[in-house]
């Protein structure tokens, strides 16, 4: 993973803002009970490996975005998947979502090489042995622009970003709020107030890091601390699903 720079002129702050508050497609309605999605980005094999496992010990299920242009490559958050986690993860229940072929800015480029890298990497996917359908998206960076999230929702269910905050109806499915698991203290502090406050007021929780290793990268964090939330999220009575399930569920209940 290249240390990324995002870019910080007054006009790109403007447009993020304004991204933001452009909603391409509107969350239906808000779930009855909360539900909480552990993602991971890229995604490393400690997450494969130990994160799954931890939602494994409460049987749950978690979504993991792949960037297929690092399968079988090694950065700073460990060794990244291969084949083998793609089929070993979706034959236990989890998800495996889009990430873009090569992890590109998507607000920066252009929206035909955007959507050609989206293809690239689904197509990707397919020839790794990944035969179930692609439903959900994870830009990278979080990056993306008003203009370009619309040519995502004929593509994907949803499309997860990284600022934080609770979904509820009217959050919009191309750009959902997600609260990140990093090296800090204060981002596990953040993600567990935002599951206890869950628990009184219902909403569609995505949390996302990288690599789950004691010596973990900067987007990373400890088995331990992704166990204590994953347990917390369970202790709240909170439905800990992927996020097409969750979708799913939502849409049926609006639908009903």
């Amino acid at each position: 993973m290249k240390p990324y720079q995002p870019d910080r002129s007054l006009p790109a702050k403007i447009a993020r803002r304004m991204t933001r508050w452009s909603v391409a497609h509107p969350l239906p309605a808000t779930p009855e009970h909360t539900k909480i999605c552990f993602t991971f980005d890229d995604f490393p094999k400690s997450a494969a490996d130990t994160g799954a496992e931890i939602l494994d010990e409460v049987g749950a299920r978690g979504c993991f975005y792949a960037c297929t242009g690092m399968v079988g490559t090694k950065n700073q958050t460990g060794e990244l998947f291969d084949a083998h986690d793609l089929r070993r993860l979706a034959a236990a229940g989890h998800e495996i979502g889009a990430h873009t072929e090569t992890h590109l800015d998507c607000a920066r480029t252009g929206t035909a090489e955007v959507l050609a890298d989206i293809d690239t990497n689904i197509a990707r996917l397919a020839a790794l042995g990944h035969t179930l359908p692609v439903t959900q998206f994870a830009w990278p960076y979080g990056e993306t622009r008003a203009s370009l999230k619309p040519k995502l929702t004929s593509r994907f269910m949803a499309a997860r970003g990284v600022l934080p905050g609770a979904n509820v109806q009217g959050s919009d499915l191309m750009q959902l709020s997600a609260y990140e698991l990093d090296e800090t203290e204060s981002s596990i502090a953040r993600a567990a107030d935002a599951i206890e406050k869950a628990a009184a007021s219902p909403a569609l929780l995505f949390i996302f890091t990288h690599d789950v290793r004691e010596k973990h990268s900067a987007w990373g964090t400890t088995p331990a601390h992704l166990r204590r939330l994953v347990r917390l999220a369970r202790d709240t009575g909170a439905e800990i699903v992927t996020p097409s399930v969750a979708l799913a569920s939502i849409r049926a209940k609006e639908v009903a």
